[in-house]
């Protein structure tokens, strides 16, 4: 059974976010009103300046930082099997 709400650790970001069934209807209305968007071929999303202007003015303390660099991962060769 699905949590109302909870914090939540992204996998492959290890970034804190929430989730559950009122954490889902709080993005979904965010991606209606256009104060969130998502990015082509990509899980991530981009929270629009008016969306950021809205959130700021409604949650005293909301603080959004500008997303860090992805840097490329860096594979080690695997020796081949003799």
């Amino acid at each position: 059974r699905r949590a109302a709400l909870r914090p939540c650790l992204d996998w492959s970001e290890r970034r804190p976010h929430l989730a559950g069934h009122l954490a889902a209807a709080i993005a979904c209305r965010c991606f209606e009103l256009d104060w969130v968007r998502r990015r082509k071929d990509s899980r991530a999303v981009i929270l629009t300046e008016e969306g950021r202007g809205v959130l700021e003015a409604a949650l005293p303390g909301f603080r959004c930082d500008a997303p860090e660099p992805v840097s490329p991962v860096v594979r080690k060769p695997v020796p081949a099997l003799a």
